[in-house]
């Protein structure tokens, strides 16, 4: 198939926060703004996280998502922007205090639980807004089963809906098998949001937009949760060297990085153990070094620790609390102890 001309959408600010805790002033989203804006990117997400809330659900975090989209909006604007809805009750009364500064809600929710969504993009919809649904944890089940999820997203009213491989454990071949499936079952368009645990975000997010997916997610220097998102800048360089997006800055954009993701960050995210571990064990926990930690609190290996956690968790494919607490249980650990003895390393 001749591929599409893609949409880009750059998630520094809402998957970058993972590597400072939250906790961007509204200074430097506007700064990142700009240099998007003026390197010719169409789209940003701006907003916690963890979605939209985030501070008042008691997450880390300076600012509030208004301040953050009110920055962007006026240092950028001409910039679409986007904001991330988990799909948890204190996101829906938000919506409407938020509608003036957006241009897409994305929905995030896991690949089995599709039907989580249904009331935002509900709400989306009635204040006219383009909404994606993000198929989190897609990896956690078959190609066929996370194009029924699609379908549904479909049906819901979604216009564009997301593979993502939250847990940077796909290879092209995989991201290519993902979209195939999608493309199959739905008409509206189809995107991908891969994360760099393997060090293969861009060749699966390349292989996904060859496959038919037309909007790419990637962030400036890489930034995102554990190991990071695709590289914008390489997405974009390899892009162009296939005759797509020729309107976009190259230069400016990596001045952009240079001049202003860069010292927010001091670095690069890079895969580390845990990552890896994250990628081969399909298990996304945020922050891993809890659970690095957690390992070498109580003396279990690290590897052992994700595996006995993985077997907790049964059929669920999203790791919460309480299935690292019910296997440190197991080992005679008390984990309110524990916690509270971490706090005062």
């Amino acid at each position: 198939m001749t591929a599409t001309s893609p949409q880009l959408l750059d998630v520094t600010v809402r998957d970058g926060g993972y590597l400072i805790n939250h906790k961007y002033l509204p200074n430097k989203v506007a700064a990142i703004a700009k240099g998007l804006q003026d390197a010719g990117i169409g789209y940003a997400e701006i907003s916690h996280g963890i979605g939209i809330g985030g501070k008042l659900m008691g997450f880390p975090a300076v600012a509030d998502d208004e301040a953050l989209l009110t920055a962007a909006k006026e240092a950028a604007p001409a910039l679409k922007l986007c904001v991330f809805i988990s799909p948890v009750d204190v996101s829906l009364p938000l919506i409407p205090a938020l509608v003036e500064f957006f241009e897409i809600g994305r929905i995030g929710v896991s690949v089995n639980k599709v039907q989580e969504a249904g009331k935002f993009v509900q709400k989306l919809k009635k204040y006219q807004k383009t909404v994606a649904v993000q198929l989190a944890r897609s990896h956690a089940r078959p190609p066929e089963e996370a194009a029924s999820a699609a379908k549904t997203a479909e049906e819901m009213g979604a216009d564009i809906v997301y593979v993502v491989d939250t847990f940077g454990s796909m290879l092209p071949q995989e991201a290519k098998d993902y979209i195939s499936a999608v493309r199959a079952k739905v008409k509206i368009p189809i995107g991908f949001h891969g994360h760099n645990n393997l060090g293969l975000a861009i060749p699966n997010t390349l292989a996904a937009w060859e496959t038919g997916a037309t909007w790419l997610d990637g962030s400036l220097m890489s930034v995102g949760r554990g190991a990071g998102n695709a590289n914008l800048e390489i997405l974009i360089q390899q892009l162009q060297n296939r005759g797509q997006l020729g309107s976009v800055d190259l230069k400016k954009l990596c001045q952009a990085t240079e001049q202003v993701v860069l010292p927010i960050f001091g670095s690069p995210p890079l895969s580390k153990y845990v990552d890896l571990l994250f990628g081969r064990e399909k298990l996304d926990y945020s922050p891993g070094e809890f659970l690095e930690l957690c390992s070498s609190s109580v003396g279990i290996p690290l590897e052992e620790l994700l595996m006995q956690i993985h077997n907790k968790m049964g059929s669920e494919i999203a790791l919460a609390d309480t299935h690292i607490q019910a296997v440190l249980h197991e080992y005679g650990v008390d984990y309110q102890k524990m916690i509270n003895s971490l706090k005062d390393i």
